[in-house]
């Protein structure tokens, strides 16, 4: 996994590399301090996710924003700010960002963000989305929300064998209840995590959870 941090202050980017190597801790990381060296420094790589600070106070984070928008940094930008306010987070949607976190945000929480992001979701209150204006900050885990062209795509019996694994069940019980090999559960549920993005079956459960397919 290849992933970008924009980020003007290096210890900064420390701490968001020590976050995500809990999603994958062979993951290749690119630095950068500015929209400007983080564009140079990704140009021809395909890249995972770009994570961008917008807390630059010479810029402002509206003009972060126009900045990432003229940019060619690609999808799955994902945006930090100590500020929620309403009118960059609606921008942020409108230009295509993934998501937006409050640099408050629990590191479980921003952890489960990354995993959406990567699954395809993306991170936005329903106020943001709405387009209403009448934006309150409340609980972090009631905006995971995923537009129906960006979930994950399971067949019938990796879906089946997905609400098996939301139940706790092991995978012998699993095959007897589905009346399938014990083998052929680890073939979908090889395939479930492939298609969430998660790195073992409690992380499927809890990305499917919170993207609402389960």
């Amino acid at each position: 996994m290849r992933v970008l941090i924009v980020d003007q202050f290096d210890i900064c980017r420390e701490g968001m590399k020590a976050v995500f190597l809990q999603i994958d801790k062979e993951c290749n990381f690119l630095e950068a301090d500015s929209i400007e060296e983080g564009a140079t420094v990704a140009a021809g790589l395909e890249l995972d996710m770009v994570i961008v600070d917008l807390d630059v106070p010479e810029v402002g984070s509206m003009g972060m924003l126009d900045k990432i928008e003229k940019s060619s940094l690609g999808s799955n930008i994902v945006l930090f700010s100590t500020t929620e306010d309403y009118a960059v987070m609606r921008k942020a949607y409108e230009i295509g960002a993934s998501a937006f976190i409050g640099e408050q945000t629990k590191k479980e929480i921003t952890i489960s963000v990354f995993q959406i992001v990567l699954a395809g979701g993306r991170y936005f209150s329903p106020e943001v989305i709405g387009g209403r204006s009448n934006y309150n900050v409340q609980d972090s885990t009631s905006r995971f929300l995923v537009t129906e062209e960006s979930r994950p795509v399971l067949s019938k019996r990796q879906f089946d064998v997905l609400k098996l694994l939301a139940e706790g069940k092991p995978n012998k019980i699993i095959a007897r209840e589905l009346d399938i090999a014990t083998g052929t559960v680890k073939v979908h549920i090889a395939g479930i995590l492939k298609a969430l993005k998660a790195t073992n079956r409690t992380q499927a459960v809890s990305i499917a959870n919170h993207i609402n397919i389960l």
